[in-house]
């Protein structure tokens, strides 16, 4: 699903009631400069960079800067790249699965550019559920968007009361780095997923930058962990790609009983291992210098 520049600030305009200049103005300064709108915005609303408290719990609610951010950052080659590959591993899991309908969810998807394309994909292969914050501003847009396309979504508000083992496939897409446990998410989408049933997500851990002030501080220590963070939860990597955008997106798949043999497969993995031990080194480093 391709999106044009003019298509963007037409949609923000159309589903906002904002006015189609201001609009202009914003998308031309995301596009131009990543995670400037959020950021920006963040210091109006007295958002501590990098730490989750009450004022960035209240920013993810009633801010519109997500929007700017997540409609360009759905334009982006890099992002279009992520969601073909994931379409392409959905067709694969099809494929092997030879059943009726299957269960995706798409967990955090905000404006829900991802649901819109996966939809167009698989209406009639899958059931699609959507969840991100209740009553946020991104909810309420994308909501919007649905209905204008007379998409038929299934929304979820309280992914704690899903269903264990309902869901097939599960994407979580940028989401991790900015949770104040994500440990918890992980566990839960073992709990969620049928067994066989696979995530794919990416994540930023590392990325805790001025541009991305919502990208927590606590989580650097999980950065580069992400295939070991799931393996502990019975979730074992299957797939990432190694071209541009690099290990974007990782599939995990649900087993019940991972092997000796394949866990020493992801522990002998230097594209894995060799990231993983610079950053805990680095860590260390920055600790003892104490600039953590």
């Amino acid at each position: 699903m391709k999106i044009k520049f003019e298509e963007v600030v037409q949609e923000i305009t159309e589903l906002t009631g904002m006015s189609e200049e201001y609009v202009k103005d914003m998308v031309w300064e995301e596009a131009l400069d990543r995670g400037s709108v959020v950021s920006k915005e963040a210091k109006k609303w007295f958002v501590h960079p990098h730490i989750y408290d009450e004022n960035m719990e209240k920013f993810y609610v009633e801010s519109d800067a997500f929007i700017f951010e997540l409609m360009v950052e759905s334009c982006r080659e890099g992002k279009q790249i992520v969601v073909e590959r994931i379409k392409e591993r959905i067709e694969n899991y099809i494929k092997m699965k030879c059943s009726e309908k299957i269960n995706i969810l798409l967990f955090g998807d905000g404006v829900g550019s991802d649901t819109i394309s996966l939809y167009q994909t698989f209406q009639d292969k899958a059931e699609i559920f959507y969840y991100d914050i209740p009553g946020s501003k991104t909810y309420e847009f994308a909501v919007k968007r649905f209905k204008k396309r007379d998409m038929k979504i299934n929304f979820l508000t309280d992914y704690y009361n899903i269903h264990n083992k309902f869901f097939d496939v599960v994407i979580c897409l940028e989401v991790l780095e900015h949770l104040p446990d994500p440990l918890a998410l992980i566990k839960k989408f073992n709990e969620v997923l049928k067994d066989g049933g696979i995530c794919l997500i990416t994540e930023s851990f590392e990325a805790v930058l001025p541009e991305f002030p919502t990208h927590l501080k606590k989580n650097l220590k999980y950065a580069y962990q992400t295939p070991f963070l799931f393996l502990k939860n019975n979730l074992y990597l299957t797939y990432y790609p190694r071209s541009f955008p690099y290990k974007r997106p990782m599939e995990f798949k649900k087993i019940k009983n991972i092997s000796i043999k394949e866990r020493l497969r992801l522990y002998t993995n230097s594209e894995l291992i060799i990231p993983l031990i610079r950053n805990y080194l680095k860590l260390i480093f920055k600790k003892a210098l104490g600039k953590i």
